[in-house]
């Protein structure tokens, strides 16, 4: 009899458990925190992302545990801010309560036996605005297979602070053996990384400057059906630069859990990559690139959008399948930064 009433606790709550959906570890602080939160029915991942700070009066950490999308990994940045160094590294998992442990630069900071062939980088941040200076400051990177990343990144108009980013540093960033970049009407975003020490040295501001035109024509939007996204929203934006794509995506977003869509110009890289997913924070993403002008037109009402990350087709592996790439949440580094540093 006990073991049938054990047996039956068991099972009953596997399945209270599946009701309830998936749990990770969520919230914010100086210490590695363990606060268990159900996650929402749009959300099958937990994430880690921690901040760590090195200062010559010593060394702070904040974390950030949360519930996330699919379509995301793992990711690394370090750069120079206000005459500190900032690591940054974001960590994904998609099992119960797996976002347990996280990152610890100090790991790497005091190993021994560096390598001596580390690159050297330019390095900068939006923090300081140091970006645009002719002579940018140096760092050294801190692991192997970290490269010199330059990261540009704003919003128009610009409603915040942390809208606009300008990252150089050292880094592990997925996809990036090729420039990414994507832009409409709203948005602008560029990512590089280059092998060689000193190679990302350049200086331009792309919002006072912006990239040539390469005769693309894209629609152009941002948001769901009622904002954004609607057919009188939808614009059309000339293509810059390397962005020679028209691009339509439409996912989750991660906050409401509502279907949203993107359109505008992409790189064949940020095409084949999951940064549509970061930077308009989607899940269940599907994504489509096309060229001709103008043919990004297929999505135009809420049939054509995926269901939802917890519906039967995203728990197929064959139905959906899941991006292989990192994650760097950069506009929550920037806002880290700016409330921290």
């Amino acid at each position: 009899m006990t073991f049938f009433f054990w047996t039956c606790f068991f099972f009953l709550s596997l399945l209270a458990a599946h009701v309830l959906g998936l749990q990770c570890y969520s919230c914010d602080g100086e210490s590695n925190c363990l606060e268990p939160q159900v996650c929402q029915e749009h959300q099958d991942r937990c994430r880690t992302t921690v901040m760590t700070t090195l200062t010559r009066s010593g060394i702070s950490t904040y974390y950030h545990k949360d519930c996330d999308m699919s379509g995301k990994a793992n990711n690394s940045i370090s750069y120079l801010s206000n005459n500190q160094v900032v690591f940054l590294a974001e960590e994904h998992c998609e099992r119960e309560l797996c976002n347990e442990h996280a990152p610890n630069v100090l790991d790497v900071l005091l190993a021994r036996g560096r390598p001596p062939n580390l690159l050297h980088c330019h390095s900068c941040s939006s923090a300081d605005e140091t970006c645009f200076n002719t002579s940018l400051a140096q760092m050294r990177c801190s692991r192997p297979g970290e490269q010199c990343v330059d990261i540009t990144s704003f919003t128009a108009p610009e409603e915040f602070l942390q809208d606009e980013l300008h990252i150089k540093g050292c880094g592990e960033l997925s996809h990036c053996q090729e420039p990414l970049g994507f832009h409409n009407r709203n948005s602008f975003y560029l990512i590089t990384c280059c092998d060689s020490s000193l190679c990302n040295k350049e200086t331009r501001d792309y919002k006072a400057s912006p990239l040539p035109l390469n005769g693309v024509t894209c629609y152009s939007c941002e948001g769901n059906f009622s904002q954004g996204c609607a057919p009188d929203d939808i614009t059309q934006v000339q293509c810059q630069g390397l962005m020679n794509q028209c691009l339509e995506a439409s996912g989750i977003d991660g906050v409401s859990g509502r279907s949203s869509i993107v359109k505008g110009c992409a790189s064949s890289s940020w095409c084949d990559s999951p940064y549509t997913s970061i930077y308009k924070n989607l899940g269940a993403l599907h994504t489509r690139c096309c060229t001709g002008k103008l043919c990004n037109g297929q999505i135009i009402d809420k049939t054509t959008l995926k269901p939802s990350a917890r519906s039967q087709a995203s728990h197929n592996p064959t139905a959906q399948p899941v991006l292989l790439s990192a994650s760097l949440l950069l506009w929550v580094a920037f806002l880290l930064c700016s409330e921290s540093c």
